[in-house]
């Protein structure tokens, strides 16, 4: 999955156990990118300033990042794993019923 590290990207691709190459806008997502790297589940490229000031990224950096990425099964497991992990979470349910449990302490 390529794309550019915001939250629903990365735990959507996560929950999917897909592995990604995140090209990050804005460093909120170049922060969501290196939590992803250090997991082992994907590859960052950084945009750079270009010549006219706007930001642009190396054509032959984000090609290899790519391969890497599709012929390097670690970096398959390594999202699998999380999903997996994730899972273990419960999702949106289990958010919302600790949420109104805890509302309903608060009424008390």
């Amino acid at each position: 999955m390529v794309h550019h590290g915001g939250h629903g990207s990365v735990m959507t691709g996560l929950r999917a156990g897909t592995p990604a190459v995140i090209v990050p806008t804005i460093t909120e997502r170049e922060s969501n990118a290196r939590r992803l790297v250090a997991l082992g589940a994907g590859e960052i490229v950084m945009p750079v300033d270009g010549l006219n000031g706007e930001k642009t990224i190396d054509a032959g950096d984000f090609q290899a990042a790519v391969f890497r990425v599709l012929k390097d099964p670690a970096y398959r497991r390594s999202a699998q794993r999380v999903s997996e992990s994730m899972q273990g979470y419960g999702g949106a349910k289990a958010a919302a019923d600790k949420v109104e449990t805890f509302a309903a302490g608060l009424r008390k």
